[in-house]
């Protein structure tokens, strides 16, 4: 069996994973030939890969393999093309059938954003590889199994009644001989209704003249409702004579929202994933479990690093939505120019270098289930007009099309700006923010839920030793003083990078203080060679007097008033409400 007899369904699987993961995506044959591909390596999809290249690896091997930064890795150091090398981070997996190798399918990281999503979602990655190797390897056997089949065969029913996909078996003239309940549900007729007429009847321009498998996109009238419906024609031939074909049929949204569902239904996040015992983020998520059967609008506020991307998919895993899809969006990852046509999706020829077949946008696949617009405030002015719309009519149509598409799906945005700053300076529209400031939840920094930090380190240390293979290792006293008083600019992100880098750059069980990354180490020296400070004194108080010395200076550089104030808390990258309580603390009001 040979992944060439199916480049087109896997080329869809490769499209499916990249919308989903939003990386890119390759997929190598067992000759080490591309046979599908998304992104930059499009246009190399039937090139065979440099010699010794860590696919090749990874196929001999038969395991999956990552790979960070393959121009240093000792794994890629046969590899012709080391030095070279354009990617950042690679993860590859075998695609196996019945212990027979079919191929590797590679998930691809070309800038840092794309490894660390990599890096995070590692393991769920590696379920939901394995799970699309097998999806590849049983649509193989079907083709091949199917083909072999006459259209007369009884047992042809049984079987195709239990693909997901509408199936539609004809003579070579069109006519429909076979069709399973997929094709019911989709045309709204019953069996005697469809068989014995022509295919053109139903898919009118269909082209069934073909003598190869052919991938199309067509938009069908059913009912006085178009649908849009992604159709493959396989020719089968006897004695090299064409005598019938097998018509399969997707709705178009479904191949991405099955990817989807694949990955997200073995990672779902739930409330008790959230971790900590403070008061301020038991809080938080006791207010997001409240609301999270609602459907009304909710806005995740805080720093950039908090979670606010495990809020918004705990909210929607304990929604009554939480078994269609959850799909989320960056507004601050994609250039102004794609945003529209990523949200909208777009018809075919829409602009110059649009898809053949068109694209969906993520409303379209939000339909039934959660939308998730992260960093909002990053939303280009001239597009928040647009969304208000699609937001108040459930209703939009594609970039470039006629169609009017509806949907339903709950909004979840979050941010890390100011939204009412941005309105004031005619940034961001106060249509839309009362729109989606329906339920906002605050999810606190890092500083400010200090008694976490412990439970936090703890989880993290026994997740990055099980995923990297290594023995746990331990903090020493003065380490853990050290991460509780940090400040933690970054938040749970910088945390969890800093216990990565100490797992991996250390051979020792216990971790002192001179372990530490460099920044930490500057920020503790920073305090205790400041000499206005006494050294005789904890960690923690030592800390507390840099932090009071920094608001004085701050009060005798700005001023008192409640302006000045604003002023210092902009410059702080704090609010208001935190510089008031820590003005407070230190009698400095």
């Amino acid at each position: 069996m040979k992944l060439s007899k199916i480049k087109k369904s896997t080329q869809e699987v490769a499209e499916a994973i990249a919308a989903v993961l939003d990386v890119d995506v390759t997929i190598i044959d067992n000759n080490m030939y591309r046979v599908a591909a998304t992104g930059r390596y499009r246009e190399q999809i039937g090139e065979k890969l440099p010699e010794n290249c860590s696919f090749e690896m990874i196929a001999k091997k038969e395991k999956p393999e990552f790979i960070d930064s393959p121009n240093f890795s000792q794994k890629c150091i046969d590899c012709v093309i080391k030095g070279s090398c354009s990617e950042m981070a690679s993860l590859g997996y075998p695609i196996m059938d019945r212990g027979k190798l079919l191929g590797v399918i590679g998930v691809l990281a070309f800038d840092l954003e794309q490894k660390q999503r990599i890096h995070k979602d590692y393991e769920s990655l590696l379920v939901f590889l394995n799970r699309l190797g097998n999806l590849l390897a049983g649509n193989l056997n079907y083709t091949e199994t199917i083909t072999k089949l006459t259209i007369q065969d009884k047992m042809t029913n049984m079987i195709i009644n239990e693909i997901d996909n509408g199936i539609i078996l004809t003579d070579n003239h069109g006519k429909i001989k076979v069709i399973n309940s997929e094709i019911e549900r989709y045309f709204l007729k019953n069996k005697e209704d469809l068989i014995g007429k022509n295919i053109y009847e139903i898919i009118p321009n269909i082209e069934l003249d073909e003598k190869q498998d052919y991938y199309m996109e067509k938009k069908v009238n059913i009912n006085g409702k178009k649908k849009s419906l992604m159709i493959k024609n396989i020719p089968v031939t006897m004695k090299d004579e064409k005598v019938s074909n097998i018509i399969k049929l997707n709705e178009t949204s479904n191949v991405v929202k099955n990817a989807y569902m694949l990955i997200e239904g073995k990672n779902r996040i739930n409330f008790e994933d959230i971790i900590g015992e403070s008061e301020k983020i038991i809080e938080a998520k006791k207010l997001a479990k409240s609301v999270a059967k609602s459907d009304s609008a909710v806005l995740l506020r805080g720093e950039s690093g908090t979670g606010k991307d495990l809020f918004a998919r705990a909210i929607h895993n304990s929604s009554d939505r939480k078994d269609a899809p959850f799909i989320a969006i960056n507004c601050a990852s994609i250039p102004d120019s794609l945003l529209e046509s990523e949200l909208f999706g777009y018809d075919e020829g829409a602009f110059t270098g649009a898809k053949k077949e068109g694209h969906i946008g993520k409303f379209e696949l939000a339909n039934g289930g959660t939308l998730f617009l992260d960093e909002i405030g990053d939303m280009p002015l001239r597009l928040q007009p647009k969304i208000l719309r699609v937001l108040q009519d459930q209703k939009f149509m594609r970039v470039g099309g006629k169609e009017v598409i509806s949907v339903n799906f709950r909004l979840i945005t979050a941010t890390n700006k100011n939204l009412e700053q941005m309105i004031a300076e005619n940034k961001f529209r106060d249509d839309l923010y009362y729109r989606i400031n329906v339920i906002p939840i605050h999810i606190p920094a890092l500083r400010e839920r200090k008694g976490d930090i412990d439970i936090l380190v703890n989880h993290l240390m026994e997740r990055y030793c099980n995923k990297l293979g290594v023995y746990m290792k331990f903090f020493s006293p003065e380490v853990k003083e050290v991460l509780n008083n940090y400040n933690w600019p970054g938040n749970i992100r910088e945390l969890e990078n800093v216990i990565e880098y100490l797992i991996n750059t250390m051979d020792g069980d216990i971790i002192e203080y001179e372990n530490l990354p460099y920044n930490i180490k500057k920020y503790i020296s920073t305090i205790a060679d400041d000499e206005n400070l006494s050294i005789n004194k904890s960690l923690n108080e030592m800390i507390e007097e840099y932090e009071k010395q920094i608001l004085i200076k701050y009060l005798q550089k700005c001023g008192n008033t409640t302006k000045d104030k604003q002023k210092i808390a902009k410059e702080l990258s704090i609010d208001l409400s935190t510089l008031y309580r820590k003005l407070g603390k230190y009698n400095l009001q």
